[in-house]
């Protein structure tokens, strides 16, 4: 892939250049979930879904943890690189790293002893907290390399080598598919043998993404982190966006579940299950596009060049709300095709889905808008106004919707919490970058009056 000069080529080539392997990177990182979901439904039955469905908080804290160090360190190493400041840069990384294995080890540690006490929080019981405590405890395993893996990724992306970051984690999804079809079809190893699919294709993921330092490519090394913590503070405030649109969603998915455990028991918690997986995707898809955006905002923000910002953004926006209502129309039309990929030969988990489907996929084109927003300020080093937007947007509004909602609309309410918190978050959004535009506006224009009286 040719290089790209982020100060000066269009605005359009340099978006196309960090579109397809982000996008893709976050394509196949939701097929790790997916997959599993799908394979475990056709290979083990409903009640595994189910359990499934219930380990997703865990699987979002760790990943939020990761994408917050991840995605925050990375996008100040662009702004100092748009600097000149390259060995500010490599600290960034370094610290990074260091920061991930130190809480990722911490939480792992803490995840083992109190095992059963956290899946008892799901409220899983019977032979669901079985199920559900099989495929924790395997997982858990796996998550210290998963997050260096995840948090290395988004460097190597920023480092101008987002190809690399893409084949590393398509890669990781081939080995998840057929090490999947291997240990549930072939080996009946049930939800123990799909957790540990799943392990072993992150371990391919975090050898794929160390290449990058051994091909001379980019201006990172990989070498011993100094034991400083002094950008650590700025790679988490920075980060924290993201921590909160990912972990929000672990979040309301834990009040989800309990919400949908008291109101049709089991069988809502299914279908949540395959509505949130086929979700997950059209989510990531919008992240992705975001991630697009963050190392062209951050970098040209480092430049003081505010019209690239604001091009940038706008193309994000259009193409995120592209992908939303594409979604929208695909769960209206095809929900009984997306369901039955998930489950056959049980009528009323069919029906119950694909009613599901349509109305919280309402949430996207609104949700598109909201992501780029967060993303712009995330990327401009306006961390508290996207840590704000994000909490509203993935907990505050959603659980608002939770005990609004079903009283209004007994059959739909639950299924429209999430679509009524982002209409609600947009309403924010808009203003929020409004009130930065002008401001932007206003600076340019007294930057260029001073340089004309001069």
């Amino acid at each position: 892939m040719a290089s790209i000069n982020l100060r000066t080529d269009p605005i359009g080539s340099s978006f196309l250049h960090y579109l397809l392997p982000a996008v893709s990177g976050m394509v196949v990182k939701s097929l790790y979930v997916m997959v599993d979901t799908i394979m475990v439904g056709r290979g083990v039955g409903p009640d595994a879904l189910a359990a499934l469905a219930l380990t997703i908080p865990f699987f979002a804290l760790f990943l939020a943890l990761s994408l917050m160090i991840g995605v925050g360190g990375s996008a100040l190493m662009s702004i100092r690189f748009g600097r000149g400041e390259y060995e500010e840069g490599q600290a960034l990384f370094s610290q990074s790293m260091l920061l991930t294995l130190i809480i990722s080890t911490l939480l792992v540690a803490t995840g083992l002893y109190w095992l059963d006490d956290q899946v008892l929080i799901t409220g899983a019981s019977g032979a669901l907290f079985e199920m559900t405590r099989d495929y924790l405890g395997i997982m858990l395993l796996f998550f210290v390399v998963y997050s260096l893996g995840w948090v290395m990724s988004c460097f190597v992306r920023n480092d101008t080598n987002p190809r690399l970051a893409m084949v590393a984690l398509i890669a990781s999804a081939l080995t998840n598919l057929v090490l999947d079809y291997l240990f549930i079809f072939v080996f009946h190893w049930g939800v123990q043998g799909a957790a540990l699919a799943t392990g072993i294709s992150q371990l391919v993921l975090f050898g794929g993404v160390l290449l990058h330092f051994f091909g001379g490519k980019g201006v990172l090394r990989l070498k011993m982190p100094e034991f400083r913590f002094d950008h650590m503070p700025k790679i988490i405030s920075t980060g924290l966006p993201t921590f909160f649109i990912e972990s929000t969603v672990g979040v309301s998915t834990l009040v989800f579940n309990w919400v949908l455990i008291r109101t049709g028991g089991d069988l809502y918690v299914t279908a949540y299950s395959i509505v949130i997986n086929v979700a997950v995707l059209v989510l990531f898809i919008l992240m992705g596009i975001g991630q697009a955006c963050q190392p062209i905002i951050s970098f040209n923000h480092g430049a003081s060049a505010s019209d690239r910002v604001r091009q940038t953004l706008m193309l994000g926006i259009k193409t995120a709300i592209a992908v939303g209502v594409s979604a929208l129309l695909l769960a209206t039309f095809a929900s009984d095709w997306l369901v039955s990929l998930f489950v056959s030969d049980n009528p009323a988990l069919s029906e119950l889905a694909g009613f599901a489907m349509p109305l919280y996929f309402l949430a996207f084109p609104c949700m598109a808008v909201n992501l780029l927003i967060a993303s712009l300020f995330q990327a401009i080093e306006h961390p508290m106004t996207a840590t704000v937007l994000s909490l509203v947007r993935g907990f505050g509004f959603v659980v608002l919707g939770l005990m609004l909602l079903p009283a209004l609309f007994p059959e739909a309410g639950v299924w429209l919490a999430v679509p009524f918190a982002e209409v609600m978050t947009m309403a924010g959004s808009l203003y929020l970058y409004l009130r930065y535009r002008q401001q932007t506006v206003g600076a340019v224009s007294l930057h260029a009056s001073r340089l004309h009286n001069v």
